[in-house]
């Protein structure tokens, strides 16, 4: 049993599994989706900035909500939540740059699908399963 802290980080990973999971599935069943976001989102410097807003929003509630870097979930929630504000960040302040890094990456859909659904099950699981002290 994974107990935690706060409940707030049991729902967060309960929505960061089940995203990554439905990421996964998507990558998974359409491996050519995934280049065709990074073909869409280089010309496109609005949709670049929107992505990157949202990145950042979210990353930041995710480190700032109760759970912090108090027990091993709530330490692997942060991570995700610093991952995406630094990613958000990145994409807001050098887009070209960042797109063409990523998308290499990209072309190996199924690999990234597959980790996406196994770290999104893990997630999933651990906010289930998890409980905080009474």
């Amino acid at each position: 049993m994974i107990e935690t802290a706060s409940p707030v980080t049991l729902q967060l990973a309960m929505v960061i599994g089940a995203m990554a999971l439905a990421a996964g599935i998507s990558g998974w069943r359409r491996p050519q989706m995934w280049p065709e976001v990074f073909d869409e989102l280089e010309p496109s410097p609005a949709l670049a900035f929107a992505i990157a807003f949202v990145a950042i929003i979210l990353g930041a509630l995710i480190l700032v909500l109760p759970g912090g870097w108090s027990d091993p979930l709530a330490i692997a929630v942060s991570l995700v939540g610093a991952a995406s504000l630094a990613d958000g960040l990145i994409l807001l302040a050098v887009p070209r740059a960042y797109v063409r890094l990523v998308k290499p990456l990209v072309r190996f859909a199924r690999p990234w699908a597959a980790f996406a659904m196994a770290l999104g099950l893990i997630f999933l699981l651990a906010g289930l399963a998890g409980t905080t002290p009474a």
